[in-house]
C-alpha cells in the first residue's frame, strides 16, 4: 500500500522531502472587494473630477465629459461623416500590422536560413530600422508618397517593423538545437521543417508580435495621419487642435483607447488563453 506524503514531509525511503508544493493561499472576500473597489472606483473618481473641473473651466480647456461621450459615439457609429474616419484608420492599422508581421517574419527567416545575409539583416538592417526616428519616417513618407493612404501605411509599417522583426528573431534564436537536429534527421527539406517544426514553435512569438504591433500601430497611425492624410482619426485630431475643439480632440483619444481595449480583450486575450493552454498541455506530455 502506498501512502502519500504530506507536503514537505521527509520520505523515509530516500530521506528527502516531498516535492509536492503547498498550494498558494486564497485571497479572502475583503481582499477581492478592495481590489474591485480600487479597480473601478479610481476611474469613476477620475470622471467625477473631470466633470467638476468642466464646470469651472472653459470648454476648450476641459470639455464636458457627457459631450465627449456623445462625440465618441458619433465617431464609433452615430455620425457617418465622423465614423468613416475611424474605420479608415482601423483599416490602415490592420493592413499595416499584417504587412509588418509578414515582412518581419520573412526577414528573420532569411537571416536564419540564408546565413550569408545574417550580418546584413541583423547587424545592419535591424539596427537601422530600430534607431530611425518615428518623426523622420512620417516626414519621409509625406515627401515620397504625398498626402495619401499609401503614405500612412508606409509610415506605420516602417515604425512597427522593428517590433515584429526583433520578436521573431528572438524566437528563432530560442529554437531548440536538438529539436532541429531531430527534424533534419527525418527530412532535409527546409520548407517542410519550417512548416512542421519552426512555425508551431514560433506561434507564440508571432502572436506576441501581432499584439504589440497592433497597439503600437494605433499610436503611429495618429502621427502618420497628422502629417500625411486628409482623413482618419489623426486628421480629425489635428483639425480639432487647430480649431480648439477639445471635445472632438478628447473624443478621438477616447475612441482610440476603446478600439484598442475591445480588440485586445475580445480577440487577443481569448487567443492567448487558448495558446497558453495548448503550450501547457504540450509541455505536460513531454
Amino acid at each position: 500500500m502506498t501512502i502519500d506524503l504530506l507536503p514537505g514531509a521527509p520520505d523515509r525511503r530516500t530521506g528527502s522531502r516531498s516535492r509536492r508544493s503547498t498550494p498558494p493561499p486564497k485571497h479572502g472576500r475583503a481582499w477581492r472587494a478592495s481590489r474591485l473597489t480600487l479597480m473601478n472606483g479610481a476611474p469613476v473618481l477620475l470622471i467625477i473630477g473631470w466633470w467638476v473641473a468642466s464646470r469651472y473651466q472653459p470648454a476648450y480647456i476641459v470639455p464636458d465629459p457627457l459631450a465627449v461621450l456623445h462625440r465618441t459615439w458619433d465617431l464609433l457609429a452615430g455620425d457617418r461623416a465622423l465614423f468613416a474616419n475611424t474605420y479608415i484608420s482601423f483599416a490602415r492599422v490592420g493592413i499595416s500590422v499584417l504587412i509588418a508581421v509578414a515582412l518581419g517574419t520573412a526577414i528573420a527567416l532569411t537571416a536564419k536560413y540564408v546565413t550569408v545575409l545574417e550580418g546584413l539583416l541583423v547587424d545592419r538592417l535591424m539596427v537601422f530600422v530600430n534607431a530611425f526616428p518615428s518623426i523622420g519616417w512620417a516626414i519621409a513618407g509625406m515627401y515620397w508618397f504625398g498626402v495619401s493612404t499609401p503614405a500612412v501605411i508606409f509610415v506605420e509599417v516602417a515604425i512597427i517593423l522593428p517590433f515584429t522583426l526583433i520578436t521573431i528573431w528572438e524566437g528563432l534564436k530560442a529554437l531548440d538545437a536538438e529539436l532541429m537536429e531531430m527534424a533534419q534527421s527525418f527530412t532535409r527539406d527546409t520548407g517542410r521543417i519550417i512548416v512542421k517544426v519552426v512555425a508551431p514553435f514560433l506561434a507564440p512569438y508571432l502572436f506576441s508580435a501581432l499584439r504589440i504591433s497592433y497597439a503600437g500601430a494605433w499610436k503611429v497611425a495618429i502621427i502618420a495621419e497628422i502629417f500625411g492624410a486628409s482623413e482618419g482619426l489623426g486628421y480629425l485630431l489635428n483639425t480639432a487642435r487647430e480649431q480648439f475643439d477639445s471635445t472632438t480632440l478628447y473624443a478621438c483619444i477616447l475612441t482610440l483607447i476603446l478600439i484598442v481595449y475591445v480588440v485586445d480583450k475580445g480577440i487577443f486575450r481569448p487567443v492567448e488563453t487558448k495558446l497558453l493552454r495548448y503550450r501547457k498541455a504540450a509541455s505536460s506530455h513531454r
